[in-house]
């Protein structure tokens, strides 16, 4: 019989893959663009993502079902939108684990000599495959291995919330308002917002998910936008500008009030917190890619689609991982693997939307207003825009995106192939 996961396992899912090194790393970037006022990008972002939630949750309700974006958008919308909305995703969220990833690896590879004498892409790829093993040798991921990640989390929080208390300085925050600065700000304040719809992927898990897939992923959103925004104003209080060029925010909060060595154990925390985030996104994750090609996407249907005896879709897990070690190839910087994360999940964000005004009109969702879907659509449009700018600022967009057209060709090269075929 297949496992089933709790509404409070479900919700640790959630909140273990949105607070990763997102959180912990994000404050350095958002004071260098916005000063004092990089929180206002979280403000943002969440009214701009609040619109997608509530529509993707109304969506997960109606359909709790493994394959989540893939399947909304195909329902409503066509093969079509299906594919491009799981293709899409499914790239987003392995260059999100490709940045946690990296951030995990570089932080353990500048405190050991053994670790600093191997190339990183190397160690990157170490830790990549050893989480693919992890999960298929039957680490579950809606188990007791939650609880350890949370705590992990909890941890550095805590005392970062507890630093701040005693040496928060309101005047760090009188500084110049700059509304471009703060705009730039928003794809990155996004990214640790996203992870909620992990959960849409392994809906048919859940325990009664007709009634808690909903109420998970709403109430794991606010609880981690609050947490970020409050994270951010707290270590500027602490840090002031300082924060723009400190490599570790939390190393240099800690420094303030504790002896080197304790800070360096808790800042140990922030980072190895950061191994849950990419457990939990691997090991949903690989299910999008399995439920596309279980839907004749992808051509060798019955090898992409092979499961082993602890259910895992392991050759989907071990595609996810090619692709994730073929983004941290193109660049090992943190910004523009946040962007593409952004980018490429924002578009499966819009199809959702699509589908969620398609279902409203329909009347197949009742009691929700067109309005919500309507500006979940908008905001993502918005954010399409300011992530293409911000990878082609990079300079890093032309592998991206022949990596998200080469699922496309090869989906539209099958269909033809087996369209013939039929013929």
């Amino acid at each position: 019989m297949q496992k089933k996961i709790s509404v409070l396992r479900a919700a640790l899912i959630c909140i273990n893959s949105m607070i990763g090194a997102g959180l912990f790393i994000n404050p350095k970037p958002l004071t260098q663009f916005a000063g004092a006022f990089g929180f206002v990008g979280y403000i943002i972002a969440g009214l701009v993502v609040l619109p997608l939630i509530l529509s993707i949750a109304k969506l997960a309700t109606k359909h709790p079902v493994a394959g989540g974006l893939y399947v909304y958008s195909k329902t409503y919308l066509g093969g079509w939108a299906g594919f491009l909305s799981g293709w899409f995703y499914f790239v987003g969220k392995s260059a999100s684990v490709a940045v946690l990833l990296h951030t995990f690896v570089n932080f353990f590879q500048h405190r050991s000599a053994l670790l600093s004498s191997m190339p990183t892409l190397f160690l990157d790829f170490l830790m990549i495959f050893f989480l693919v093993g992890l999960n298929s040798a039957g680490v579950f991921v809606g188990g007791r291995v939650q609880y350890l990640f949370i705590a992990l989390k909890a941890t550095p929080l805590l005392f970062a919330f507890g630093i701040g208390t005693v040496l928060f300085q309101p005047g760090n925050f009188y500084d110049v308002f700059n509304p471009v600065g703060i705009l730039s700000t928003i794809p990155i304040a996004i990214f640790p917002m996203l992870g909620f719809e992990v959960i849409c992927a392994i809906a048919n898990m859940i325990e009664d998910a007709e009634k808690n897939v909903g109420r998970v992923i709403i109430g794991s959103f606010f609880l981690v936008m609050t947490v970020t925004l409050a994270f951010q104003v707290c270590v500027f209080g602490v840090l002031g500008h300082q924060l723009g060029t400190a490599s570790e925010p939390f190393m240099a909060m800690g420094l303030k009030m504790f002896s080197p060595m304790i800070a360096s154990i808790v800042n140990g925390f922030v980072f190895a917190s950061i191994i849950g985030a990419c457990f939990s996104l691997l090991t949903s994750n690989c299910w999008n890619l399995h439920t596309i090609a279980t839907h004749g996407h992808f051509p060798f249907k019955n090898i992409l689609t092979r499961v082993n005896r602890f259910n895992v879709p392991w050759v989907a897990l071990t595609g996810e991982a090619l692709v994730g070690c073929f983004l941290l190839s193109v660049t090992l910087d943190q910004v523009p693997l946040q962007n593409m994360a952004v980018f490429s999940q924002t578009i499966a964000y819009i199809l959702s939307a699509l589908a969620a005004f398609v279902a409203v009109r329909l009347g197949a969702i009742q009691g929700f207003s067109l309005l919500i879907p309507a500006a979940a659509c908008a905001t993502g449009i918005f954010t399409i825009v300011l992530s293409t700018y911000r990878l082609a600022v990079s300079g890093v967009s032309l592998p991206f995106l022949i990596l998200l057209a080469s699922g496309i060709v090869l989906t539209f090269g099958y269909s033809r192939r087996s369209y013939h075929k039929n013929l």
